[in-house]
């Protein structure tokens, strides 16, 4: 039976030989690439097309009606190191974009000639290339998704953001918009899986997949669990909104002519739409329930192998934890879910080093809960970091000291003196200068060539150790000046090791100018308060956030005290 699938949807593979093809209102061209883990063609042989009919596993040809191109796959033949193929459907003439007529529809079929599935490719706009099929291994299977994913450079930049190398033989393209495949919501993104948000000039990439060094692939696993749960919910309620919408056709029309709408026949036309209905539904349910299951297995495998910053506060990685000889490849800082899927929680991850600021938004919290909060995140970046490579910074001038008094942690800094603290506007002040010098000084090191940048991997044993920043109820007691050097901050002190924690009510800074809206644009958003609200990179779903909560647990204050006996060598 023909499966027809809808954005996201993705099904398990039993036949090894398979053929794609492409039916467009335009003439298009059909290529595919083989990627690996890390979601790039290991060379330029790994890009199949005309000019490049063949690649392990892969055959490009044409024929038949209108010469039209296929690109047969043999699974079997696809090198161990390849994790995932994608099929890529672009038009003829480039000038052209898939707006511009009917949406394209994208067959798989096995070599007997039996169709396994079709995904017809809606909505699609300034796109000038498009994934239409993924086949990719998972848990030592192979399976299909259907992506949708539009590129509106043209082939060129989607085969470049996957690695091949692009010659420059024409004008480049015009400026990348957003794909309306990934629309935006209401509610903030969250940043991807390298620590960056999609901004509205980008097209979201496809997240890397599982490779690297054990904990960098663990760190992966929870992202491509994540986008999997992201895209199958999206499938799901695709699937269910076709259902109800072609019983709503079915129905209208049969209520078109009055002379039929009370007749027995009517009757049974009704009742056989609503069973169509009902199995459409099923079955995007069934599918749904597969992919949950699988994924709660794959969670519950990670529970006792993730890095305790990676894990939650009542794991059993943090009574065996010991401060790390390298940075851990991120932090948690909560979970996510859906309301289809409650019983699967997601963690969520922040790569290290932290490459953009993060701002705890405590609107509706009261501050006790919003300073518990940002303490937690501390402490779990003091654990992620080795002995005296984190040092922490506070300002608090609206609670008197109250919050700073919470973020002494001078033990767990390697038995130097106490957190340094900023309590006045004076002080705050000449705290956001010596950290704009050391920025500014960490830039001519590294033009020079005197140290490497934050991406190299090495700032911490050359520079000594990085910076945090963690700011109470900005922008309270901020003044102009102030807010330009927090600005400067937030854009260049990562790359020299400077980072920025916010606890903060945008409510509070209504009155300021838009210098202080562009700081609020430039965070990664944590509410306080579980049950908000945030978008995915992927399909813009809706998902709710739990923070990790340490209330009424000791885990903070057990791991604080045991960095502070770490720190001493005990």
């Amino acid at each position: 039976m023909t499966l027809v699938f809808v954005k996201g949807q993705n099904a398990p593979l039993v036949a090894q030989q398979l053929r794609i093809m492409v039916e467009a209102a335009v003439a298009v061209d059909l290529s595919a690439l083989l990627l690996t883990e890390t979601g790039r063609v290991r060379s330029d042989g790994d890009f199949v097309f005309y000019n490049q009919p063949a690649a392990p596993g892969l055959t490009w040809l044409t024929g038949g009606a209108g010469g039209a191109q296929r690109v047969e796959i043999d699974l079997s033949a696809v090198p161990a190191d390849v994790a995932r193929v994608i099929a890529v459907i672009s038009p003829d003439d480039r000038t052209t974009t898939f707006g511009s007529g009917p949406a394209p529809v994208a067959r798989l079929v096995e070599a007997t000639g039996a169709e396994l599935g079709t995904f017809t490719m809606q909505g699609l706009s300034e796109e000038r290339a498009v994934i239409a099929w993924e086949l990719y291994r998972r848990a030592g299977a192979w399976k299909v998704r259907a992506i949708g994913q539009g590129y509106s450079g043209g082939l060129a930049q989607l085969i470049a953001a996957h690695g091949v190398d692009v010659e420059q033989e024409e004008p480049a393209p015009a400026p990348v918009t957003a794909s309306p495949h990934f629309p935006g919501t209401s509610s903030p993104h969250f940043p991807g899986p390298g620590g960056q948000p999609p901004a509205a000039s980008q097209q979201p990439q496809p997240v890397p997949e599982i490779g690297g060094p054990p904990e960098e692939r663990l760190y992966q696993q929870v992202w491509s669990i994540f986008q999997d749960a992201a895209r199958s919910t999206s499938a799901l309620r695709s699937a269910v909104g076709y259902a109800e919408q072609r019983r709503d056709n079915e129905v209208g029309e049969l209520l078109n002519d009055p002379r039929l709408r009370n007749s027995p026949e009517t009757a049974a036309a009704r009742a056989e739409a609503d069973r169509r209905h009902d199995e459409l539904v099923r079955r995007a349910e069934a599918d749904r329930r597969r992919d949950v299951d699988q994924l709660v297995a794959e969670l519950n495998g990670l529970a006792t192998t993730l890095p305790a910053p990676l894990a939650a506060w009542d794991s059993p990685r943090w009574k065996d934890w010991r401060l790390p000889e390298t940075t851990t490849v991120g932090i948690r800082v909560g979970d996510v879910h859906v309301p289809e899927s409650p019983e699967l929680r997601i963690p969520l991850l922040f790569r290290l080093p932290l490459m953009r600021a993060l701002w705890i938004d405590s609107t509706g919290a009261d501050r006790t809960a919003a300073v518990a909060m940002a303490r937690s995140v501390v402490v779990r970046l003091l654990a992620a970091h080795p002995p005296g490579q984190l040092s922490v910074s506070v300002a608090d001038l609206a609670g008197g000291g109250a919050a700073a008094r919470a973020f002494d942690l001078g033990g767990a800094l390697g038995g130097g003196p106490t957190t340094p603290v900023a309590a006045t506007p004076q002080a705050l002040s000449e705290m956001l200068e010596h950290l704009v010098e050391r920025v500014d000084l960490v830039q001519m090191a590294i033009r020079a060539g005197a140290m490497p940048s934050a991406h190299s991997g090495n700032q911490d044993q050359i520079d000594g150790g990085r910076r945090l920043l963690v700011l109470h109820d900005f922008p309270y007691g901020f003044d102009e000046r102030s807010v330009a050097h927090l600005h400067y901050l937030l854009n260049e002190g990562p790359e020299a090791g400077v980072h920025v924690l916010m606890v903060a009510d945008p409510a509070d800074s209504s009155t300021l100018g838009p210098l202080v809206g562009a700081v609020w644009r430039s965070m990664a958003r944590l509410p306080v308060l579980s049950g908000d609200h945030m978008g995915d990179p992927w399909v813009g779903l809706t998902w709710t956030f739990t923070p990790d909560a340490t209330t009424g647990s000791t885990a903070v204050d057990e791991i604080l005290a045991r960095l502070a006996r770490q720190a001493d060598g005990q």
